[in-house]
């Protein structure tokens, strides 16, 4: 049994290789940078929700 079947399955017109041509505008290419682009802010706005978390601990653990 492949319990990790899903993680191969994903929208149609995304192909996973190769990078997209920015002077062909097609739905790959719009999907490709969008997600890129989402998954960047992302990362970004997770790396400052744990700066913040880290610097409430420390502000805790030096009142308490």
């Amino acid at each position: 049994m492949n319990f990790f079947k899903w993680l191969g399955s994903g929208p149609s017109s995304a192909d996973p290789v190769g990078d997209p041509n920015p002077d062909e505008v097609t739905v790959a290419n719009a999907y490709k940078t969008r997600w890129v682009w989402y998954h960047t802010i992302l990362a970004i706005e997770i790396l400052t929700t744990n700066i913040l978390l880290a610097a409430i601990l420390v502000v805790l653990a030096i009142k308490l």
